[in-house]
């Protein structure tokens, strides 16, 4: 039924664009997704006009839920889904890349503007950063490697606010922002936003903090965040831009629950057995500590060219107690970007060409023990570890006319590891982990009919080396043979505005192909370790709808009614996977729902009240390779209501909500594959927040 409603969407949405005559084009009061100028393959044009699926979340978005976790907000995004095993333990997939994701977030890169909040080992710790400082959320789908190097996950990339001061006052020039929250299961949070500037300079300083003791026994979580984001304008043509981020991060593991255990105690921890004590006992749990710094210059040579050179360090301590073991890691990082971009025109056609490259260094020692209850005994075996990237990259668009548009790119990646055991047995000196010089071309092509409606088509190789955290796990051992996942990627997409821009459409069909894709194993203790998995074959469509039903500022009753939905088909399989004699070829794809289908409504009325409303279906998923067990599907309602007031120089708003109103008993961040059944992670069931919002 679901693929029939798309092909009916698709003919209706042809026969209104072609009915739209130029008349329609005139401007609406509806600021719009088209309208936005997004990053995605540093184009720096509207959204409407980037030949490949982008997606962009804006504050609107952001604060439609309890504006304490990404997790609902990202759901919202076709193709995209994010987990949460617990607070603070994020797990985030496009198209399916969660095989490769015990925990953390893993074959995405992550930037804040130009910033790499990726390490070089392939990991992101996006549970750090607070997404309220964050202006707006973009997401590219699929391999993107010819600006942003080798993967086959995606892109996302975290904005700064508008960094201005509010300009509904002469008087002041300071802007500050003080927000509280508080909810079930021990949920509390606080926030205080300072932005302010002046002709040449505008700065964010931010400051939050978040607690929560979790559904399940041993989840409590911590995290303090201190962020200042600044710009700076030296000249009529040069600017600098500056990033610090200081975070403390503390969340207890409560561990996997086999389905007896799950439905006997949903809220337990991971219990005791024969050979392993219990999560609990271990004080099993993630101890995080980063400082992260980034600045930029940006200098504009001349009318047609200009020079973007970043600079990213980061470092980390952390410390993971787990059931089995202890691991300890000191982690340094640093990046660098720069890109050099010209934009003018070869006679009648325009011209955006984009060179430069980006190159990462990190540093590691990897202490691995036993635990004992929290504390790391004496049989210490110590890894040196130095992870590098690095990739050239360049792109040329041509807009032969308006209607018209060919972007041709392609990056050349270098990915090397280094591991030396220096405590420990055995021995053997350095051992390379070198993977060869691989290139990642793109090419896509746009289409637009008429102005408001685009079409676009595709190809892209992804290549994705494994993480520095897949060839040396936490359990220890180096696994030399881990081989690089890669394969082609097309895709055939359709966007646009209908009716005055009163309606939103975005429509992709794509068919990716993977080598050597990775997948998680676990063993009897639940040490995890990584294999590489034949082949898949991954078609699926994305489909995203938003309308304006009603739009009237002035109404006494209704001012706003706006609707939304997003519907991701996947039909992804394995492909020449077999695993000690089992056969696995044909089989549907660890972890990966066939079906989510999102629909949410916006309500503004009596000019100072709103509702937000959200529907969350997501179909069953396997939990094997082999198939065997499946999770259930779940549906899950929320909503969040508020009244919000603006004066002249200030702005009130109080707000409450609920998540999962009709108690659903699922599992939000499952463990694939996972040894003795332990696949499931209990999320909460009804919940309640409120919060109130202050700007000054």
């Amino acid at each position: 039924m679901c693929r029939n409603l798309f092909f009916f969407f698709l003919i209706f949405s042809w026969h209104l664009s072609f009915s739209q005559s130029e008349q329609n084009d005139q401007p609406d009061s509806i600021r719009v997704l088209g309208e936005i100028s997004v990053k995605g393959f540093e184009t720096g044009t509207k959204r409407l006009d980037v030949p490949a699926s982008v997606s962009n979340i804006g504050r609107r978005d952001l604060q439609r839920y309890s504006n304490t976790s990404l997790v609902p907000v990202l759901n919202t995004v076709p193709g995209v889904r994010m987990e949460e095993r617990s607070p603070g333990s994020y797990r985030l997939s496009m198209r399916g890349s969660l095989l490769r994701s015990p925990f953390g977030i893993r074959n995405i890169k992550v930037y804040w503007d130009d910033f790499i909040l990726t390490d070089a080992g392939g990991n992101t710790y996006l549970n750090l950063v607070d997404f309220n400082s964050a202006g707006r959320v973009e997401l590219l789908k699929g391999p993107s490697g010819n600006m942003f190097g080798a993967g086959t996950g995606g892109v996302v990339v975290l904005k700064n606010p508008v960094t201005n001061p509010r300009q509904d006052s002469l008087q002041s020039k300071q802007d500050f922002n003080f927000q509280l929250t508080g909810g079930s299961f021990g949920q509390f949070s606080e926030q205080f936003r300072w932005t302010s500037g002046t002709k040449n300079v505008q700065w964010q300083f931010m400051q939050g903090h978040f607690q929560a003791d979790g559904y399940r026994e041993n989840s409590r979580m911590r995290r303090e965040v201190v962020q200042a984001n600044i710009q700076a304008a030296t000249s009529a043509r040069n600017h600098l831009e500056g990033l610090l981020l200081l975070s403390d991060l503390y969340y207890a593991t409560p561990g996997g629950l086999n389905k007896a255990q799950m439905e006997a105690n949903p809220r337990q921890s991971r219990p005791a057995t024969p050979t392993l004590p219990s999560a609990k006992d271990q004080h099993a749990a993630i101890y995080n500590r980063t400082a992260l710094f980034g600045i930029s210059d940006i200098f504009q040579i001349n009318k047609h060219w200009s020079n973007t050179a970043s600079l990213t360090i980061s470092l980390t301590d952390f410390k993971n107690p787990f059931i089995s073991n202890y691991e300890k890691r000191d982690e340094n990082n640093f990046g660098i970007r720069e890109k050099l971009m010209y934009q003018g025109s070869w006679g009648n056609t325009g011209v955006n060409w984009i060179t430069g490259f980006e190159w990462q260094e990190g540093y590691y020692t990897i202490d691995s023990t036993g635990n004992i209850k929290g504390q790391p005994d004496g049989n210490l075996v110590r890894d040196k570890v130095r992870a590098s990237q690095k990739f050239l990259f360049t792109q040329l668009e041509f807009e032969f006319n308006p209607h018209l548009k060919l972007q041709a790119g392609v990056s050349l990646n270098d990915f090397r590891n280094s591991f030396e055991r220096v405590v420990g047995q055995p021995q053997n000196g350095r051992i390379p982990v070198d993977y060869k010089v691989q290139p990642a071309p793109r090419i896509a092509l746009l289409y637009k009919p008429v102005s408001q409606i685009a079409l676009h088509a595709s190809a892209s190789l992804g290549f994705s080396p494994p993480s520095t955290a897949e060839i040396r796990p936490s359990a220890g051992g180096i696994s030399t043979g881990l081989q690089a996942e890669k394969g082609w990627s097309y895709e055939l997409g359709m966007k646009g505005s209908l009716l005055r821009n009163r309606f939103q459409f975005d429509l992709a069909f794509f068919n990716f192909n993977l080598e050597d894709a990775i997948v998680r194993r676990t063993n009897a203790s639940g040490s995890e370790y990584f294999v590489n998995a034949g082949g898949t074959k991954q078609n699926g469509i994305e489909a995203y709808l938003e309308g304006y039903l009603v739009q009237k500022p002035a109404s006494k009753s209704i001012n706003q009614l706006r609707v939304f939905s997003s519907v991701t088909l996947y039909d992804f399989t394995f492909r020449d996977y077999s695993v000690n004699n089992s056969e696995y070829s044909g089989n549907d794809i660890t972890g990966v729902p066939g079906q989510v289908i999102i629909a949410g409504i916006d309500l503004r009325f009596l000019k100072d009240f709103y509702f937000n409303g959200t529907f969350n279906y997501t179909s069953k998923l396997p939990l094997t390779d082999a198939n065997d067990v499946y999770a259930d599907a779940y549906s899950l309602l929320g909503f969040r209501i508020g009244w919000q007031k603006k004066f002249p120089r200030n702005m009130l708003e109080i707000f409450a909500g609920m998540d999962n109103i009709t108690d659903e008993k699922y599992s939000l961040g499952n463990d694939l594959n996972a040894f003795g059944g332990r696949f499931y992670n209990p999320a909460a069931t009804r919940n309640v927040y409120a919060g109130i919002i202050f700007r000054f």
